[in-house]
């Protein structure tokens, strides 16, 4: 049976079991990403590929990128994990043109800052 796309999770611990039973529910591929593959390329990390580096520091917060899902299915995907009670991710991303060649660290402080962003637009 083909998969249906591919998520990246990041600092998703044992509290995520839940998630990761959704996940293969749903039939998407799961590719935990640990830190020395920080430098690795979204895109890559999505195929499998890339080789271990230098140990980084593990993200303070846990992340998900999806990679290849239809957007019915990553509508889906969102509502269920909402209505799960899993612990909140408030991090996710889609691989896209434009982040496919970023590396861990670079999503990461993109998504933070438009976290940022949100919350001074709520404020104002």
């Amino acid at each position: 049976m083909k998969n249906a796309g591919t998520v990246l999770m990041y600092n998703c611990s044992e509290e995520f079991s839940r998630l990761k039973q959704i996940f293969a529910m749903l039939r998407l591929r799961m590719r935990v990403v640990e830190p020395d593959r920080y430098h690795v390329s979204l895109e890559e990390l999505a195929q499998g590929k890339g080789e271990p580096g230098e140990k980084a520091q593990p993200l303070a917060e846990p992340m998900l990128v999806f990679c290849g899902l239809p957007q019915a299915l990553l509508n889906q995907v969102l509502e269920v994990i909402r209505v799960a009670n899993l612990p909140p991710i408030p991090l996710k991303a889609i691989l896209t043109e434009t982040n496919r060649t970023w590396d861990t660290r670079q999503l990461y402080a993109e998504l933070l800052k438009e976290r940022e962003a949100i919350a001074a637009q709520k404020e104002g």
